[in-house]
């Protein structure tokens, strides 16, 4: 490539897309190890795709193997992995998750229907009254 080339602005280079194909060596400076942090996490990659591809090891271990891999090559602490598990956003989503489950098993979601519609049955038969217990709409 002459000077001209080099100069053109990179948004107009076809290439633009397979940048990292184009130039792998950009991907070591996101890692604290350099070039060694990149091999490392690469090796670690495919062994964990292996694991959950085969299902050689429970889904829940591959899952949780990166928390004891990536301190264990370098590639990251353990606090940024750990963090990175269990960051304020999963952990509501898996409370939420843990609540549904509940009020499933025990057939809350039931009983609570069935308490709305019957109270107003019960009560009154308009059906307006109805629709506003089954929609949860309050007076």
């Amino acid at each position: 490539m002459d000077g001209n080339q080099m100069a053109q602005s990179t948004s107009d280079d076809p290439r633009v897309p397979l940048l990292p194909i184009h130039r792998p060596q950009s991907f070591n400076s996101y890692l604290n190890g350099g070039r060694d942090a990149s091999t490392n996490m690469l090796a670690v990659l495919v062994w964990v795709f292996t694991w959950w591809l085969t299902e050689a090891v429970p889904m829940p271990i591959t899952s949780m193997s990166l928390l004891f891999l990536f301190p264990l090559f370098g590639i990251a602490d353990a606090d940024d992995v750990a963090h990175s598990y269990m960051d304020d956003v999963i952990t509501l989503v898996l409370g939420s998750f843990i609540l549904a489950l509940a009020v499933e098993h025990y057939n809350i979601h039931r009983r609570l229907a069935l308490n709305g519609v019957s109270d107003q049955i019960l009560s009154t038969r308009r059906p307006k009254r109805i629709e506003r217990a089954v929609t949860g709409d309050v007076e």
